[in-house]
């Protein structure tokens, strides 16, 4: 009993230690849930036998095919070969360390790790995006890593500038840059050909204007009968974002001109973005009613000539045409999307690998977590065949890079990558309310100055809710892109 008041009290003592911060409801939540872990946990430290650590993720579940799998050049896609990679470092490590890895949905990720957060039930590693990790790091939920990177032999140097970036807040690293990935035009030879759009060396001839894309896609719609483009048009709002950033990047804007804390959705150089979008689809020169998982059937079906979508799926989708017998079969390339408003710019985004603070953590298990960090970055060429670029300047430099297919073609991407400010609060939030608006003018008609307007008035709110609940004054305009430069 005397124990049981005495791990009430600490738990107690903690919760109004953190009661006291200005993260109000989640940090309180949060430390009453670590407050009552760390005096569970005590005692649990220093016992001997294999490690486990867990490692959240999403990329998907693919045990069935690569579940036994230890050499990831077995495998293409992104769950196939973060899973076989994992299995060679369990391999490897058989009997001291084991990597449990939990798989969680990419729409519903960050809701359940924040639920995880609350909860007290935290993984030792997990991934996220770059765009993310500011909400993160501003709430103090992330442990400064370059300490354990310069102990595990981490060389911090070696990030590329966008990838150090992305990581550092504070002074501190507190994240490994696994990639920077960004948007591509995944394109149908055959049916490109078909339509005349392909130049002297058998390559597609891109479009370098508006004017032009819709010229080429009516053309290609008279030659094929099918639409240019395959679009995401159901589920998955980021899709307009991603492509909205880009297209009014392109034009030399910016949808915060005035600070981080509130966006322009009104600007000539949005309107200009989204009205183009919304004349694809009325003129029916895209495909509809299309989820991620649809879309991506439908090109690999010969459904259409250009995908926009990430460089995530260069792997899988030359591995495919590669095989015989299928519309993508020597048919295939990748390229960055071309500029339609006169100069170069794409969406990009990082993903990282954090762990975060967790009073319940050992230093055992600090130190394999640490240990399979390590293993990650020195693999950082493996993974980079799913199509990302790697987040170490080595590997970027290296002749097995270069040599992979049509990473050439990648360098402009890496030059003209762009996204939100890093200083801009609920990124996800504020890109999924963003597609939204974009969707209800292009797929739904709405009424495109109403909608951006309103669309505007609904991400500033969010903004300000952000701003009053961590009490902080709005950040000056000094980093619009938080691109590959």
């Amino acid at each position: 009993m005397k124990q049981q008041r005495m791990k009430q009290q600490r738990i107690k003592q903690g919760a109004m230690a953190c009661a006291r911060s200005p993260w109000r409801r989640l940090a309180v939540a949060t430390c009453l849930s670590l407050a009552g872990i760390a005096a569970f946990a005590q005692g649990q430290a220093g016992q001997g036998g294999e490690i486990h650590i867990t490692l959240a993720r999403f990329f998907g579940s693919c045990d069935a095919e690569y579940g036994q799998v230890t050499d990831p050049s077995k495998a293409s896609s992104e769950c196939g070969i973060i899973t076989a990679l994992t299995n060679r470092f369990n391999a490897r490590e058989a009997g001291r360390i084991r990597v449990d890895t939990q798989v969680v949905e990419h729409s519903a990720y960050y809701q359940q790790l924040g639920a995880r957060i609350v909860g007290g039930d935290l993984p030792s590693i997990a991934i996220m995006h770059s765009s993310v990790l500011g909400d993160f790091a501003k709430r103090d939920l992330l442990q400064p890593l370059e300490n354990g990177f310069a102990r595990e032999g981490v060389d911090v140097a070696d990030f590329t500038p966008h990838a150090r970036h992305g990581v550092t807040f504070g002074g501190h690293v507190v994240a490994l840059p696994y990639d920077s990935h960004a948007a591509l035009w995944h394109i149908n030879l055959g049916l490109m050909k078909q339509a005349g759009l392909v130049d002297a060396k058998g390559h597609a001839r891109l479009p370098t204007s508006t004017a032009q894309a819709l010229a080429q896609a009516r053309a290609f719609k008279r030659a094929t009968g099918k639409p240019y483009f395959v679009w995401l048009t159901l589920n998955d709002p980021s899709f307009f974002a991603r492509s909205v950033l880009g297209l009014v990047a392109q034009q030399g804007g910016t949808l915060f001109p005035r600070g981080d804390q509130a966006v322009d959705l009104t600007s000539p150089q949005v309107r200009e973005a989204v009205q183009f979008m919304r004349t694809v689809y009325a003129e029916g020169l895209s495909t509809r009613n299309m989820d991620y998982s649809a879309a991506l059937q439908a090109f690999m079906g010969g459904a259409g000539g250009v995908m926009p979508n990430g460089t995530w799926l260069l792997g899988e989708l030359t591995t495919r045409a590669a095989k015989p017998g299928n519309p993508l079969s020597n048919q295939y390339e990748a390229l960055p999307e071309p500029s339609l408003f006169g100069q170069p710019a794409t969406w990009a985004d990082s993903h990282v690998w954090v762990m975060l603070r967790n009073p319940r953590q050992t230093p055992q298990e600090r130190a394999a977590a640490l240990r399979f960090l390590r293993f990650l970055n020195d693999e950082s060429l493996a993974w980079a065949r799913t199509g990302q670029l790697p987040a170490r300047q080595s590997a970027v430099d290296s002749a097995a890079f270069k040599a992979l297919p049509m990473r050439a073609s990648l360098g402009p991407v890496a030059a003209h990558g762009t996204g939100l400010p890093t200083t801009v609060a609920r990124q996800s939030r504020v890109m999924g309310l963003l597609g939204d608006t974009v969707a209800s003018i292009v797929v739904s008609g709405e009424p495109l100055d109403a909608t951006l307007a309103k669309g505007q008035e609904r991400i500033n709110r969010l903004l300000e809710r952000e701003s009053r609940f961590l009490g902080v004054a709005p950040t000056a305009q000094a980093d619009v892109s938080h691109g590959l430069r």
